[in-house]
């Protein structure tokens, strides 16, 4: 792989994705890496972060520590699977602590352009996201946010995606032997795009081109 000159690396649009071993975050990391892949200049990072907050007892300590001694493996693995498909460096990140605010921390210490975090899916968004990691990352969050659930249409209806033919259209295709496409009306809606140029008034203005 080819290093980056410094100015690409300065330019680079930097993803942090916030991963966990269960689906929300094989969810967030897929996304993240979705993005890095459509941009040329991407950087990506993960974040892993073992809870902190209710380690009061010696055992809870003990806990997290044997977590975060097996973080960096898991890491590697997840991260491997997503470079048979996007051979790119990834940058690991690995915490102990409160979860939203050390992704929002790792956020900043990177500079990332966007965040990417997984949340179970629920009926309604308030119900998706309130009380969750989610949540408090959307709220506080100093850049974009990108909230990846997993993909499911299971039981969803799709919508009608061909509509009846235009009868002038087809007659104008008839005549024309498919030369003209489209209806003197449909010709007008669809080959004539507006452009918007600004004015001293409030709003742009919209102009049709002459070409």
């Amino acid at each position: 792989m080819t290093t980056a000159s410094f100015e690409d690396r300065a330019n680079a649009y930097v993803i942090l994705a916030a991963v966990s071993p269960d689906e929300t975050g094989e969810s967030a990391l897929f996304e993240a890496a979705r993005v890095a892949a459509a941009r040329s200049s991407s950087d990506l990072h993960v974040v892993y972060v073992a809870n902190a907050d209710d380690t009061t007892e010696t055992s809870d300590l003990i806990s997290l520590e044997r977590e975060l001694e097996r973080a960096p493996a898991a890491l590697e693995r997840q991260v491997q699977r997503l470079q048979e498909v996007m051979p790119a460096r990834v940058t690991a990140h690995v915490h102990a602590g409160q979860p939203a605010r050390s992704i929002l921390q790792t956020a900043i210490d990177i500079g990332a352009d966007l965040i990417v975090v997984g949340t179970h899916r629920r009926s309604r968004l308030g119900a998706l996201l309130s009380g969750s990691v989610a949540e408090r990352v959307l709220r506080d969050a100093h850049c974009p946010v990108l909230v990846a659930v997993p993909k499911n249409y299971d039981g969803a209806t799709k919508s009608e995606i061909i509509e009846p033919p235009c009868p002038d259209c087809i007659v104008a295709r008839q005549q024309s032997h498919n030369q003209t496409f489209w209806c003197e009306r449909h010709s007008r809606s669809y080959n004539q795009p507006h452009v918007y140029e600004p004015s001293e008034r409030s709003h742009p203005v919209s102009v049709m081109p002459t070409h």
